[in-house]
């Protein structure tokens, strides 16, 4: 492409003529986009397409988009990925990890809001694309509009529509602490069941309705709720509210009837010298107003089902009690979810 050519000015003292100008605009211009933005959406025609080609040559960018580049030192981040999203399609819906923590989940682990740790990958439905790239999956499908929102000019589906995805793909840790959050409650995932009507088949979206209407607040709260419906051990609500003298507490597993507590005790809480401290008071002040509180950790009723199920059992009124029982192993894959309970 040739040089343009000067433009001749008057003056006082005759003519000047002015030097060409330079492309320094071009690349200061794309590169305060990247700097503000962390990603520039590049057209055909653009008067920076060159200045982002030299970029993606020279390794400071990257194309993470079919038109769209990113800052290298930035490109996998989920904040600058949805931002590109964005800017490649606007009928874009984000769905999973990333629309839960857009719409105030706290991710598991992380105590703040907008946190992406542990998102690996942004995904989105699209009415009209479809595309995989590292970090970012796009995933042809329609959903009805009402079950779509909208934060900073950004559509994501409800907060159900991701929990009932995520159900499907195993993703138990989000789905849990979903849940825990109160940001979904069992009652409205069943309602937006619809949502995915011809996406998943039928069976997948039962069983994963039917594991969060365990309402688990962890996968050791979840492997227990499997094994106690396998058997058909009824009369138990989970993480129950109860008022003991002038404290409330929530129990993992509480049999109202016969006021006993299943209390599911894992390390991370529990083993610390504040979280034990918590547990003893806890289980005292239960016992005095005459609950009976079951102490079991994971690796309990993981290596030895049977023998909880036992336990547990002996404390039950007979109409509560398991109406069948399985084997060791048969036990083992319900509480993975690998057999159907």
């Amino acid at each position: 492409m040739s040089t343009p050519a000067g433009v001749v000015h008057r003056t006082e003292n005759g003519w000047r003529k002015s030097a060409p100008p330079t492309t320094t605009f071009s690349v200061r211009n794309l590169g305060e986009r990247l700097d503000r933005r962390g990603v520039a959406r590049i057209y055909r025609h653009s008067y920076v397409r060159g200045q982002a080609d030299r970029a993606v040559a020279r390794g400071e960018a990257v194309r993470i988009l079919p038109g769209v580049v990113a800052a290298s030192a930035v490109a996998r981040d989920p904040r600058i990925i949805i931002r590109a999203l964005l800017l490649w399609h606007r009928d874009i819906v984000l769905v999973g990890k990333a629309a839960l923590i857009m719409l105030g989940m706290k991710a598991p682990g992380t105590t703040r809001p907008m946190d992406f740790y542990g998102v690996k990958d942004v995904e989105a439905f699209s009415t009209t694309r479809c595309l995989t790239r590292p970090g970012i999956r796009v995933r042809r499908w329609h959903i009805p509009h009402w079950f779509i929102t909208e934060r900073e000019q950004i559509r994501i589906a409800t907060a159900e529509v991701s929990v009932l995805i995520l159900a499907i793909q195993g993703e138990w840790g989000w789905v849990c602490e979903a849940l825990r959050q109160r940001v979904v409650t069992p009652e409205s995932c069943r309602q937006a069941r619809k949502s995915l009507t011809g996406r998943y088949p039928k069976t997948k979206v039962d069983a994963a309705l039917a594991d969060i209407c365990l309402a688990a607040w962890s996968i050791p709260e979840l492997e227990m709720g499997r094994v106690l419906r396998a058997p058909g051990i009824t009369g138990h609500k989970p993480n129950h509210k109860v008022r003991v003298g002038d404290r409330y507490y929530y129990l993992d597993r509480a049999f109202e009837a016969e006021k006993v507590a299943l209390e599911i005790d894992g390390r991370s809480v529990h083993g610390t010298i504040d979280g034990f401290e918590a547990t003893m008071m806890r289980s005292a002040h239960l016992d005095r107003h005459g609950w009976k509180v079951l102490h079991v950790t994971p690796t309990m009723f993981r290596e030895d089902p049977r023998f909880v199920l036992d336990w547990l059992a002996s404390h039950l009124h007979r109409r509560h009690r398991p109406k069948t029982m399985f084997t060791e192993f048969a036990l083992r894959r319900i509480m993975s979810g690998a057999a159907p309970a």
